[in-house]
């Protein structure tokens, strides 16, 4: 009788232990710059916000978007403080958006590389998943580096085994001349605003899904 008892118990504790579990968020980190953290529009029309309201809408109710991203933040930036965010977060998937304000900075694409590979690493090393968000360089920097840049996120990809998402701003630029389409963008002309930001979420959600399939 006490050995049933004990097995009963044991089973129950076991179901109990597997709900705790399914009921433990993923936490999926939003790790970028500007174009992800909300910039001109706040943080209800941000991209993480419109995010997890499109998961939610698709049945990812256990899927907790968390975002990190920093206006201006560059590959360096993002470096030295993804200590402090990986601690603070604890994520179980990360979507790396971060390049193009190196870009601007004139930092070389080695540069850039050697941070997003760093940071890469990292994540890795704690059993983190990445997913990596492209970016493409505006025509002033000349074709050399535009075709560097461009390949690099690919590159990237192919080295750690990654999901890419080529081209964060899909359908908000114009790939051709680099110039914005002004019906998605803030004043500015660079940063989208929430229709386009709206515009992002939908592009990027079929690699946001194929991710946290993998990454379960």
């Amino acid at each position: 009788m006490k050995k049933l008892l004990f097995v009963v118990l044991f089973l129950c504790l076991c179901g109990y232990s597997t709900i705790l579990f399914a009921a433990d968020p993923y936490r999926l980190l939003i790790f970028g710059d500007s174009l992800s953290a909300g910039y001109g529009v706040g943080s209800k029309k941000s991209f993480a916000s419109l995010l997890q309201i499109e998961l939610h809408e698709k049945g990812y109710k256990n899927v907790k978007v968390i975002n990190q991203s920093k206006s201006g933040e560059t590959t360096s930036g993002a470096l030295l403080r993804l200590d402090s965010v990986l601690q603070k977060v604890n994520p179980n998937g990360v979507l790396l958006e971060l390049g193009i304000n190196d870009v601007f900075q004139g930092n070389s694409v080695e540069f850039i590389e050697k941070n997003l590979s760093r940071i890469i690493e990292i994540c890795q090393q704690r059993g983190i998943f990445v997913l990596l968000a492209g970016m493409k360089a505006p025509p002033y920097a000349g074709i050399i580096y535009q075709k560097k840049f461009d390949q690099m996120y690919a590159n990237l990809a192919l080295k750690y085994n990654l999901i890419l998402y080529p081209f964060f701003m899909k359908g908000l630029i114009e790939i051709e001349n680099g110039m914005p389409i002004s019906k998605y963008t803030l004043a500015d002309k660079v940063h989208p605003n929430s229709q386009g930001i709206l515009l992002i979420v939908q592009n990027i959600m079929p690699y946001i899904e194929k991710f946290l399939k993998e990454s379960e």
